[in-house]
């Protein structure tokens, strides 16, 4: 067992940040191995977010290697600049999903698709990336297949962990209200479904129930409606909405790995979502929830309805939800499989 600290390099943008947050909430109870956490903050700026965060972690490691006896980076993006660092000590790498996983994600992203030329030298970048760990970690057995087939990377060495939500924090409360309330929470309205979803609301479920909408998004309030902005991950509005709402539903286009969907599990939500990235993973479809194709509007409003219209299905679902966060997606239960799987590489 290591004696000496590991550096913990952690990208603090989207999900990432309540990772972070969750990791160094669990960090005594799950007894990690002497943790050295490093922080990498977004900072707007004219190079890509992969040239400035690895940039950064790169400065951050050069101040702390000497003491360390190995390296977690999360996610990959910051891995790419620091290669040479992460070759001088044993070093696992995490991540949502890796470039292969995301190249059909671009167009939902605002990224232009890529000449096939760039994408086999970006292919060929990150098996060399990759290759340089001790092992890997991903959120979904969607990015673990990745790994494998798309870089050739050992299966031996990667581990399927998921972040985990603390359970303590989330839970049902008062569900009593003259309309069922459907939760959405995304930061990128679009990007998550939330202008097919406000459609639907409008054409099937306006005076059937209430939709209530967590979103940086440019959305106004309307009859049935109400927005919410400004609302910061884990916070009490945000765990209130959770506890008080009746259904939770994230049509995403575009996701690797939705937090949220967590959350509302362990809130005792039945959830509805789409088929994307590690999502299924997710999301038993049928028993916590249903799954449904990207797009799929007619879909979207049968599910959504059949949910506003049986409050025993509501509960039978949200019930189950919570037994499988409970089973699956423990913060403090996670966080030690990580420390122990990155202390077995380290």
């Amino acid at each position: 067992m290591s004696q000496r600290p590991i550096a913990y390099v952690m990208e603090q943008t989207l999900g990432n940040v309540t990772h972070y947050l969750n990791l160094r909430k669990a960090e005594a109870v799950a007894g990690a191995p002497l943790p050295r956490w490093l922080p990498i903050e977004y900072r707007d700026g004219r190079l890509p977010w992969t040239a400035r965060g690895g940039l950064l972690a790169r400065q951050a490691l050069r101040a702390v290697l000497p003491e360390v006896d190995g390296i977690f980076i999360h996610t990959t993006t910051l891995a790419l600049l620091c290669v040479d660092q992460c070759r001088r000590k044993p070093s696992v790498f995490s991540t949502d999903g890796t470039p292969a996983n995301k190249r059909h994600m671009r167009e939902a992203y605002g990224l232009a698709a890529q000449p096939s030329l760039v994408e086999r030298g970006k292919r060929q970048l990150y098996r060399g990336v990759y290759g340089s760990a001790a092992g890997l970690v991903g959120w979904s057995n969607w990015v673990k297949g990745s790994f494998v087939e798309d870089y050739g990377y050992r299966e031996a060495d990667v581990a399927v962990i998921p972040p985990g939500v603390d359970l303590a924090a989330f839970g049902a409360g008062n569900r009593e209200h003259e309309l069922p309330r459907i939760l959405f929470v995304g930061g990128d309205f679009e990007r998550k479904g939330g202008t097919l979803l406000l459609d639907v609301f409008r054409k099937r479920l306006r005076g059937k129930a209430e939709l209530l909408l967590v979103t940086r998004g440019n959305v106004a309030e309307e009859p049935g409606v109400r927005v919410h902005r400004n609302i910061a991950p884990n916070s009490a509005e945000l765990l209130e909405l959770y506890a008080t709402s009746d259904i939770f539903v994230l049509p995403t286009q575009a996701d690797c790995f939705s937090l949220v969907l967590m959350e509302a599990l362990a809130s005792s939500l039945p959830v509805v979502a789409t088929r994307v990235g590690g999502i299924p993973d997710m999301i038993v479809d049928g028993q916590t929830g249903h799954l449904l194709n990207s797009g799929d509007s007619a879909g979207l409003g049968d599910a959504l309805e059949a949910l506003v219209h049986d409050p025993a299905k509501r509960r039978a679902m949200g019930d189950r939800g919570r037994a499988d966060a409970v089973a699956r997606f423990d913060a403090s239960v996670n966080a030690r499989l990580l420390f122990e799987f990155v202390r077995s590489r380290c």
